[in-house]
């Protein structure tokens, strides 16, 4: 006969490190940054990607100067309505896999920014087009 005391180990070495292994995996499934202890807000994730493109030289025309912004602040004085999450596909970009979302490599949403990409033409003269850029963000906000 199996005494209700023989089933206390059990629990302890296997019941409650599984429970606080599926706590971490369920919070980093649902985007949860722990590094921060908490969910990053919708602005902190435009910013990230909006840093992310901004630093990037190679938008589109390489024969051109890239015209970088000087802040996230600055460019949303010029494009108010520029970002969204999860706007609606199909996205160009993978989708993420269950083991990506578990382990937090790879957050569920879409960020998508439209870009508008200033630049100096051959001439010098100041020059801007618009495009789109989809990104996925771990989930502390690292972009994909």
């Amino acid at each position: 006969m199996i005494h209700r005391n023989s089933f206390l180990p059990i629990f302890l070495f296997v019941g409650i490190p599984l429970t606080v292994l599926f706590a971490y995996f369920g919070l980093n499934y649902s985007g949860f940054c722990f590094a921060k202890m908490r969910y990053l807000s919708d602005e902190e994730r435009f910013r990230m990607v909006f840093d992310y493109q901004n630093e990037r030289t190679d938008l589109g025309r390489s024969t051109y100067k890239y015209i970088k912004y000087a802040s996230f602040d600055e460019y949303i004085k010029e494009n108010t309505d520029c970002c969204s999450i999860n706007p609606g596909g199909p996205y160009e970009i993978r989708q993420s896999s269950f083991l990506d979302r578990i382990f937090g490599y790879d957050a569920r949403d879409v960020i998508v920014i439209n870009f508008k990409v200033r630049y100096l033409d051959e001439t010098g003269n100041q020059r801007a087009f618009e495009t789109r850029f989809e990104n996925t963000l771990q989930n502390c906000g690292h972009p994909q």
